[in-house]
């Protein structure tokens, strides 16, 4: 498996076009991905209460397993909009299929950005007519742009593999930056690949390789309402079958794994305010559950946030987060790391100069391991610290 150009286009059959239209005050806010015949679609849709019409709309058509077209635009979620925005959702799928000559019921649609905010239609309809007339088998990095928020930078990357002796690719786009702890997959991300695939088998793929990528982070603790992932199989590149249980499935599975790996990084990488990296590493739980509810805890912790981001080796927080999960914690059992070494274990605090805890958390990603004792059920979270940055970017969002 080799990284190659393209992101999103790199897959035969795809095209795509980011293009601005004035949803947003500056910079590319609708992108168009098109696949040029019908593909099979999986995908995983947040799980917040409050889910937008877009993500409802993209649960009824997940269900038929069918797609050829992505739009999503950024600037405007186009939640809690009620009745108009259910029908701006539809209006902007009927629009983008009559450009291009394909159903609508063919075509997911996808928002983000403030919330509470009618679309400006005419400007969609605007964008969607520059859009369609702009695909291009290199328009992977405009529509990367065009999904942004507060994102500093644009997120995409394919990878290439050979499935019995053919060439197949996957390339997936991505937005996320603020409002970042998926219970599900991420904010917007869009994959792409030129392999047949069994649409079960689609769907299986994308579920085992977000719960180790997208849903293995966050930043922030805070669950979007527009939370999106999308994958869509187009059988272009003439491989054979891919169903999960054959030989086929596993180098498949690895390359959906990896792009969703990196993007899911990168999302933690440009999070909003976000300096410093830390990954929390939860071992010896009772169960899956118990090690995730531990893990997600600590990474989302103020108090350990902050810790990171001023190089305090406070990690009486670390121990705070893990007595507070809700999770049966066992005092004599429990042994928590700092970096590489070991400041309480088994009831006990060790006795170390503060200028080696000093180094454990002078660096651009800190480890935090914590083990409970209890079994031996794992998990890993990738998270960043909190600064002042996060603040200003949020105290202003909609002014």
């Amino acid at each position: 498996m080799t990284r190659v150009p393209g992101g999103i286009t790199a897959p035969a059959g795809f095209s795509a076009s980011g293009v601005s239209c004035g949803i947003k005050k500056r910079g590319k806010d609708l992108a168009v991905i098109f696949s040029d015949r019908p593909a099979a679609a999986a995908g995983i849709l947040t799980r917040n209460a409050l889910r937008a019409p877009c993500v409802i709309r993209a649960e009824n058509l997940l269900k038929k397993s069918a797609a050829q077209a992505v739009v999503a635009n950024s600037g405007n979620a186009n939640c809690c909009t009620g009745r108009r925005g259910r029908q701006d959702t539809q209006k902007t799928a009927d629009w983008l299929g009559k450009r291009l000559g394909i159903p609508a019921s063919r075509i997911f649609v996808a928002s983000t950005g403030v919330i509470g905010r009618p679309l400006p239609m005419d400007r969609v309809r605007e964008g969607i007519e520059k859009a369609s007339q702009t695909l291009s088998r290199k328009g992977s990095l405009a529509a990367a742009e065009a999904i942004m928020t507060t994102d500093t930078r644009p997120k995409e990357i394919a990878v290439m593999l050979k499935i019995r002796g053919s060439p197949v690719t996957v390339g997936g786009i991505a937005k996320g930056s603020g409002m970042v702890c998926p219970q599900m997959a991420t904010m917007l991300a869009f994959l792409t690949t030129d392999a047949r695939v069994e649409p079960a088998s689609l769907a299986s793929a994308i579920r085992s390789a977000a719960a180790g990528s997208f849903n293995a982070i966050t930043v922030d603790g805070e669950t979007s309402t527009n939370d999106m992932l999308l994958i869509l199989a187009n059988g272009a590149s003439g491989s054979p079958t891919i169903r999960k249980g054959s030989s086929l499935f596993p180098p498949f599975l690895a390359a959906v794994d990896q792009v969703c790996r990196y993007l899911a990084h990168e999302i933690v990488r440009d999070g909003e305010g976000v300096t410093r990296l830390m990954t929390v590493r939860v071992t010896g739980a009772a169960n899956r559950q118990e090690a995730d509810r531990v893990a997600r805890a600590v990474a989302n912790s103020v108090l350990v946030k902050t810790m990171v981001a001023g190089r305090d080796p406070n990690w009486g927080r670390v121990a705070a987060a893990v007595g507070a999960s809700g999770v049966p914690v066992i005092p004599h059992r429990l042994t928590i790391h700092l970096g590489k070494i070991v400041v309480f274990h088994r009831g006990e605090p060790t006795r170390l100069p503060r200028e080696r805890l000093l180094e454990q958390v002078d660096h651009p990603q800190v480890e935090i391991g914590i083990d409970l004792g209890s079994g031996r059920a794992r998990t890993e979270i990738l998270s960043g610290d909190l600064t002042e940055g996060y603040i200003r970017i949020n105290a202003k969002y909609t002014t």
